[in-house]
């Protein structure tokens, strides 16, 4: 059962569905943090491609698509951790950055910039206290040329990630449990009872550790393993990651991949066709607050 269909029920999960609304006023604040992100790359020559649903966005309708509540980009690792130091030494009253490898990650791997005052509680930040609008920064990796440490990188990175999959769901099976059962649900949180001996923040960063051990800048090959398809579903030439043109995206320049449709087409098929009205996933929450810049806030 989708998490919308799952809302529209009720029951003890508090789980809610955006309104059209709510979601005008979280794309206004998503765009307030990508100008941010915009103009400190382009001050320190940094870049980054919207990724996933944020490219398809772009290419269709010429900005965020009308009923998602995020926007993806993807940075090179390199110039992912330049960008880190920028937001927290030039912004920190007003951002707080999620890197993997920070003390307390949450056991994350997929780093986000979060606006201060205002939050936005998904299921994925049902544990966190600091739960503010985000956008998800995934990292660009490079991927050894030699097959061998490749698939020995790949390996230890969805291993890792299946692990901290498991702790992080038996940290939460309390909560998790309202929302899914079964024996799927059960054989992972038994897994991530025995996986207890380490906390899931250390896990968080075992798995990013994976994530940078190549350090060859002009590897072949490039992934972003922490996206939905994983180390080797989301592996592709450097030249399809790291070759870039602009788009608009709300009135912003904004860059995506060079060849736009062999990166998207495999994953979504017929990407410039929007879906019936039944088969939009609709954004559920938890807790939505925009601060002060909400429009009903004086």
């Amino acid at each position: 059962m989708r998490l919308q269909d799952i809302a529209k029920k009720g029951g003890d999960a508090g789980l809610q569905v955006l309104s059209d609304a709510q979601l005008q006023e979280l794309h206004g604040i998503l765009l307030e943090i990508l100008d941010d992100i915009i103009a400190v790359c382009r001050e320190h020559n940094l870049k980054f491609i919207l990724i996933g649903g944020s490219a398809i966005g772009a290419l269709r309708s010429g900005g965020i698509i009308p009923w998602d509540d995020d926007i993806d980009i993807a940075m090179p690792r390199r110039d992912f951790e330049t960008f880190t130091a920028i937001i927290r030494e030039r912004y920190p009253e007003k951002y707080a950055m999620l890197h993997p490898q920070d003390k307390a990650n949450f056991g994350r791997v997929i780093p986000k910039i979060r606006l201060k005052g205002t939050q936005y509680r998904t299921i994925l930040e049902q544990d966190l206290t600091d739960c503010g609008v985000f956008i998800d920064i995934y990292t660009i990796e490079n991927v050894p040329d030699n097959p061998v440490a490749r698939y020995f990188q790949g390996f230890m990175t969805m291993f890792l990630g299946f692990c901290l999959s498991c702790r992080r769901l038996y940290r939460g099976r309390k909560w998790f449990s309202r929302l899914t059962g079964g024996l799927s649900f059960r054989v992972k949180c038994a897994i991530g009872f025995c996986l207890s001996f380490a906390p899931y923040e250390t896990w968080a960063r075992w798995t990013d550790y994976w994530h940078t051990i190549c350090k060859n800048e002009h590897s072949r090959y490039v992934s972003i393993p922490t996206d939905c398809r994983h180390y080797f579903g989301e592996m592709n030439p450097r030249e399809l990651l790291c070759t870039y043109r602009q788009v608009d995206f709300s009135g912003r320049t904004c860059w995506v991949p060079a060849d736009t449709d062999a990166y998207l087409r495999p994953i979504y098929g017929d990407y410039m066709v929007v879906p019936p009205v039944e088969k939009q996933e609709r954004n559920c929450y938890l807790v939505y607050d925009p601060g002060e810049r909400g429009s009903n806030k004086e």
